[in-house]
């Protein structure tokens, strides 16, 4: 077996880290980042570092809550530290490196269920030219990430038979998110069902019972106590937003399998039918499946046990009321990178002619890769810009906004007072309490608008534009700073 790393798998490594860092890393300093989720997560990562417990005060409404009301991702804990090195640029930098971790956990993997470097290295490739890892690095930075990038690892440990390992590195992946938890369940059935088909014999019932299930049942009561009650209560009593997104089918995760179970007809239509009611949605949980096949998922279906893992992905995603979750772009693809890598390798290794093995790897890369360019070039919806994904495109280098003549202005907001701002801004203002999305104020001490038409959200341009200047009437404000399509208004009373 091969031992270490040599230099050909390296210069994958290295590789993919530029290319990585080239998409991330840009779109942040450009300000095509976004208060949801990285204003967020590093206005929570900041006051984590105060010692303070978050506030989640970026929300359309501009109501403050627990940050953990809103995601539950206790993991966000274990960053604190690399905060005070690397400032709001901590979690891009986290989320990069823990990628190519997840690659290294991939390599593993490899090295223990095969000797034959070139055949590992090309299904190394297939992990890092998925296309949900270029989806999700487009579009800030997601505790899910995270979370996914633990699979390759939970697998090689199982393999290996390090119980402990295993289980630590599941807890770790149920900490991430809350509906982590639930994904961690269907990861640890898979894992279970794989090794009982490969040696029936060695099942025991009685270590079954003490441990495995023992597993299972603490796994699932952590996601029903924290989805269930932990959030609603620290949400004042109202029903968790992530799972709000369901609320078509039910108030609660029991009334929503309830409701999915007694109606099995309408779960077929919410998998695979554009239930928005407008046309312009048309296609895109087909352009999601579409991708999947394409990337590997073909060989789900010889693979029955990494379709299991992958149930509450694909539900999370098809069953949401929202269209933007339902398709291949930002974060909501992650999840299948893992899954489907894994599904190859197990599904080439079984195949006993090398030349067969080396043939089916190749076109599944070729495939993948294909299909993730296309899909970087254009994709459903309709209105879809490949500007923060296209590393390879010289616009993805540029921006119209002077950008760090308005970053060196922020520089003079002073840390600690409440801001309310546009929401490409909010990334690099985490250093306060309370930090607001304009439109809402919020009595807030400042408030910085970026008058880009492109980036007004959650307000339409003219809405922007009437609201700027319902302002500048405003008597408890004053205009301080109007210059590189930056404005800055001081309260005054």
């Amino acid at each position: 077996m091969i031992k270490k790393v040599d230099s050909y798998t390296l210069g994958i490594f290295i590789l993919f880290g530029i290319i990585f860092t080239s998409i991330s890393i840009p779109n942040h300093v450009l300000l095509r980042t976004h208060a949801l989720d990285l204003g967020m997560f590093n206005h929570a990562l900041y006051q984590f570092s105060q010692f303070q417990m978050a506030n989640f005060s970026l929300s359309y409404d501009g109501e403050i809550i627990n940050y953990f009301s809103d995601h539950f991702s206790p993991i966000t804990l274990f960053f604190v530290p690399f905060y005070y090195l690397f400032g709001a640029y901590t979690l891009l930098i986290i989320q990069i490196l823990s990628i190519l971790w997840g690659g290294y956990g991939i390599w593993k993997y490899l090295q223990f269920k095969s000797n034959r470097p070139l055949l590992n290295r090309i299904l190394l490739l297939h992990f890092f030219v998925i296309w949900g890892t270029y989806s999700a690095l487009s579009f800030d930075f997601h505790t899910n990430v995270i979370a996914s990038m633990f699979v390759p690892w939970i697998l090689y440990y199982f393999e290996k038979g390090q119980v402990k390992w295993t289980l630590i590195l599941l807890i770790l992946l149920a900490l991430c998110k809350e509906n982590m938890a639930l994904w961690s369940i269907f990861i640890y059935i898979g894992l279970l069902l794989k090794k009982y088909l490969k040696n029936r014999q060695s099942f025991q019932f009685r270590h079954f019972v003490k441990f495995e299930l023992s597993v299972l049942v603490g796994l699932g009561v952590y996601f029903l106590v924290v989805v269930g009650y932990v959030m609603p209560h620290l949400n004042e009593g109202n029903v968790a937003y992530q799972l709000s997104r369901y609320g078509h089918l039910g108030n609660s995760t029991k009334e929503i399998i309830y409701h999915l179970l007694s109606k099995p007809n309408e779960l077929f239509n919410l998998l695979f039918e554009n239930t928005s009611g407008e046309p312009e949605f048309n296609g895109i949980k087909t352009e999601l499946m579409f991708m999947v096949l394409v990337s590997g998922g073909f060989l789900l279906f010889y693979q029955p046990i990494y379709l299991l893992m992958l149930i509450p992905i694909f539900a999370q995603k098809m069953l949401a009321n929202n269209y933007a979750i339902w398709g291949i772009s930002g974060q909501y693809s992650i999840e299948f990178v893992p899954v489907l890598s894994l599904c190859v390798i197990d599904f080439v290794l079984k195949l006993k002619a090398y030349k067969w093995q080396m043939f089916t790897t190749i076109l599944t890369v070729i495939f993948t890769a294909y299909f993730n360019y296309r899909s970087i070039e254009s994709r459903h919806p309709l209105w879809f810009d490949n500007t923060n994904t296209a590393f390879y495109d010289a616009k993805h280098y540029q921006s119209p906004l002077p950008t760090q003549a308005i970053l060196q202005k922020l520089k003079s907001i002073p840390d600690g007072v409440s801001v309310s701002a546009s929401s490409a801004l909010t990334p690099h203002l985490e250093k306060r309490r309370n930090l607001f999305l304009f439109p809402n104020i919020n009595r807030a001490k400042y408030i910085l608008l970026l008058d880009n038409p492109m980036n007004t959200y959650p307000c339409s341009y003219e809405e922007f534009v009437l609201k700027r200047k319902a302002l500048l009437k405003n008597e408890r404000y004053q205009l301080i700073y109007q210059k590189n399509a930056l404005s800055i208004f001081k309260r005054k009373i």
